[in-house]
């Protein structure tokens, strides 16, 4: 108990420090009230989950106060879903099921989060029918084509019962996230908001990472020791001299993942910023928080994005020249000094540290390429035992589908991995044909779609490199209702300045 105390203890000190930060940031977008609301239900959060004795008095303490804390509006419920998913780790029970049914359905801190915020959320967008029904959005026919794809395919080999079980999992999972978001959004103002609460949360997981590694010590494993009895959240995986940070993830490469984001929305936050000498610390931390990860996928991932990013601009040269200067200042560090060399050694495909990982990815490639092809449009749900997938054993006994596409290929064939690209390519060309409109309509709206526009490039890269597991999907479906409700908005602002015969550059 002493030491969960201590975790605590350091953990409410950097949240603390966090909000303090933001409120001397002078964020345009979010209030001081709102800010300090936020702040009281993140740290009742921390305070109920490390105190209480285990998982069903925390989920019992957190929704009383939640209710009690967070305005009974879908907004509210949407910022507080997006503040609190991630910070904690992915604990998980079993909900039983009263001498009916052996048990209804695994239940994890993600989707107790869903069903206590988002779910209610849901049935107050419902009641404004007209404006959210389904297939409002132009991204809403792949998305919801995708899930019931996926539903009808998690029948197979099961039972009824599984099936339903499925069938409501996937919906918690899947479609709240995405649709509470591209509905409960509904303008400028609160888009800003949940963009804000979004990046504090990031900033928050950013500055644990840093002292996971400073401190040699993963911050949050005494408290699943705690609260559910299991061993730990991730592994001590020391690579490079580095404790490898994970905070409350299953691994380090998810937390790089959800870094990543961070880095891209501040692209577009930092223009709603007012004290320009701190703006300039946090994509410093946020740098330096992934580099703790010591995870090549989001190190991809983050050069992907800030290229995008660059080639999306007005200036270009001007912004490849700015890199390529940065670069070779920075090359004799690296050239020079142990830090340097050891940082090139993790270098995917030049790195000489922890290479075999590469090998593995690309060994696993070929053996899944192998398997999909035995049942090509719709997958298995026995891939894992075929002779090929069995080759890929991994010391832990385990095969770990170490990418995204496919592992939905694999579980649901081409059909499934077309249909779950098709959001992916939908929402970029949907972005991408506003550009152009937008730059002499509307900067704050154009600029906030390249930071999206890179986003969806660079997580498209970084789940190649790892599987959906964890809360890795849990951010893309948000980012996927994000980026729809962008298009929707945007497209809108053009039609008013068409109807008001147009208008200059609008500063936002």
């Amino acid at each position: 108990m002493i030491i969960t105390i201590k975790s605590l203890i350091f953990v409410l000190l950097m949240g603390g420090l966090v909000f303090w930060f933001v409120g001397r940031l002078r964020l345009s977008c979010i209030t001081v009230r709102e800010l300090s609301l936020w702040r009281n239900v993140w740290f009742v959060n921390q305070i109920l989950a490390f105190l209480l004795p285990n998982i069903w008095f925390f989920f019992g303490a957190l929704f009383v106060s939640c209710y009690f804390m967070v305005p009974k509006t879908a907004q509210s419920k949407m910022y507080v879903y997006i503040l609190l998913l991630g910070s904690l780790p992915m604990m998980h029970t079993i909900v039983p099921g009263l001498g009916v049914l052996n048990y209804l359905f695994k239940i994890d801190y993600a989707r107790f989060l869903s069903i206590f915020l988002l779910l209610p959320a849901f049935f107050l967008l419902k009641s404004r029918a007209k404006k959210f029904r389904l297939s409002s959005n132009p991204i809403d026919k792949y998305v919801f084509l995708f899930i019931a794809l996926v539903s009808v395919l998690d029948f197979r080999d099961e039972t009824i019962t599984n099936g339903l079980r499925f069938l409501f999992l996937n919906f918690l999972d899947l479609f709240l996230p995405y649709y509470v978001v591209s509905r409960a959004i509904h303008d400028m103002d609160s888009l800003n908001k949940f963009l804000a609460v979004f990046l504090i949360s990031v900033g928050i997981l950013s500055l644990m990472a840093v002292f996971e590694s400073v401190k040699h010590w993963h911050i949050y494993n005494h408290l699943v020791q705690h609260l559910i009895g299991a061993s730990k959240v991730t592994t001590s995986e020391v690579r490079g001299g580095l404790l490898r940070a994970a905070v409350t993830f299953r691994t380090p490469i998810a937390l790089g993942y959800v870094i990543t984001i961070g880095f891209g929305l501040y692209l577009y936050m930092s223009s709603l910023i007012r004290n320009e000498s701190l703006k300039k610390i946090i994509p410093l931390g946020l740098v330096l928080a992934l580099i703790c990860t010591v995870s090549r996928g989001p190190w991809v991932g983050l050069a992907f994005l800030c290229i995008i990013y660059i080639f999306t601009g007005r200036e270009k040269l001007t912004q490849l020249g700015k890199l390529a200067a940065g670069g070779l200042i920075t090359l004799p560090f690296f050239l020079m000094t142990s830090y340097g060399q050891t940082f090139i050694d993790l270098l995917p495909f030049v790195g000489t540290i922890r290479a075999e990982t590469v090998d593995y990815r690309g060994r696993l490639f070929d053996m899944a390429s192998i398997v999909i092809q035995r049942n090509f449009l719709f997958g298995s749900t026995d891939y894992i035992n075929t002779p090929e997938m069995q080759t890929m054993l991994q010391g832990e006994g385990i095969v770990d589908v170490v990418n995204t596409y496919l592992q939905i290929a694999l579980g649901y064939g081409w059909v499934g991995l077309i249909l779950f690209c098709s959001i992916f390519l939908s929402l970029l060309w949907g972005i991408y044909q506003l550009g152009k409109p937008l730059y002499s309509k509307n900067m704050q709206l154009f600029q906030l779609g390249r930071a999206l526009f890179s986003i969806l490039c660079g997580i498209a890269i970084t789940i190649y490199t790892v599987s959906s597991v964890d809360y890795i999907p849990h951010y893309y479906w948000v980012l996927f209702g994000v980026s729809s409700v962008y298009i929707v908005l945007s497209r809108e602002c053009l039609v008013a300045e068409a109807k008001n015969g147009g208008g200059g550059n609008e500063a936002g």
